[in-house]
């Protein structure tokens, strides 16, 4: 009887035990970097049982010598060209990563030295890119939340590709960050600062006018700018806004790409302005983080 008794309470905490399992599974991986270290301590001791795993292995299946090979020529022939599409599959790839990892540090280096002056180092975020329309240009795009970048990413924070800002931070949720393009209409209207393509070549002034940009949500901006301030396509708007984070001031948000008179007001004219860059045509940005969370 004590053993029906014990077969009951063990056929009872089963289901108990899959539920807290399947629980714990669902975890974000951030609140599960313990378990790294516990499987760590329980593969000690079966380590000398895999390594005579590996010696039984290598018994029942030896590596393969040349007198294994088929005899047959064409056999000969499709073996070696699977062993060639095999190891030219592992270059493709490896070369894949290695350009993704040279694009990163590219991006890295052309920094601007206001973002090197963070006080928290810059992030590199692989970018996933969603969203019902895939046209829309202004569209939000999410970011994936990696281990590393928890808790160093905030609400507001500014994301970069080169010295251009390609959006703020708009949701960090538990697997993925919200990224708000600064055309977007949500974004608000922008302070910034309008300076000569090549000062080193132009005669105008280093800063020619202040506007406040106004998003349109098609992809661009529009302004006002006085009409003696010498504005001309092609010229830059910088970020000048103090309620942005201190780190974007300078950087680029666009180009002038419009001039238009406006009948209305003789001495202004109307500007458009549209990003140079933009994070949907980037695999990744980089994200001037002002959080405190675990460096990378």
């Amino acid at each position: 009887m004590s053993n029906y008794g014990t077969f009951r309470k063990r056929a009872k905490a089963l289901p108990i035990a899959i539920a807290i399992v399947i629980s714990f599974a669902m975890f974000p991986a951030s609140w599960l970097g313990w378990s790294s270290d516990v499987s760590d301590l329980i593969r000690v001791p079966i380590t000398p049982l895999s390594h005579v795993g590996m010696i039984v292995k290598s018994w029942v299946r030896p590596a393969i010598e040349p007198s294994d090979l088929p005899t047959d020529e064409k056999e000969r022939q499709e073996l070696a060209v699977a062993e060639r599409d095999h190891y030219r599959q592992l270059y493709h790839a490896q070369m894949l990563r290695s350009t993704e990892l040279a694009d990163q540090l590219r991006s890295m280096q052309s920094l601007p030295e206001s973002a090197l002056r963070n006080p928290m180092p810059p992030l590199v975020v692989s970018l996933d890119v969603t969203g019902v329309k895939p046209d829309d240009t202004s569209g939000i795009v999410e970011l994936k939340l990696s281990r590393h970048v928890s808790g160093r990413v905030l609400l507001g924070d500014i994301a970069i590709v080169g010295r251009d800002i390609v959006g703020r931070i708009s949701r960090v949720g538990m697997t993925r960050i919200g990224l708000l393009p600064s055309s977007h209409k949500d974004s608000g209207s922008i302070r910034a600062g309008i300076v000569p393509a090549h000062p080193l070549k132009d005669t105008r002034p280093p800063l020619l006018a202040e506007v406040l940009l106004q998003p349109t949500g098609n992809g661009y901006f529009i302004a006002e700018v006085q009409a003696n301030k010498g504005v001309q396509e092609n010229d830059i708007v910088v970020l000048d806004d103090s309620s942005w984070p201190i780190s974007g001031i300078g950087l680029v948000l666009g180009i002038v790409t419009e001039i238009t008179p406006l009948d209305e007001a003789p001495l202004r004219k109307r500007i458009e302005v549209t990003p140079r860059r933009r994070s949907r045509d980037h695999a990744s940005v980089v994200v001037l983080g002002t959080g405190e969370g675990n460096s990378p």
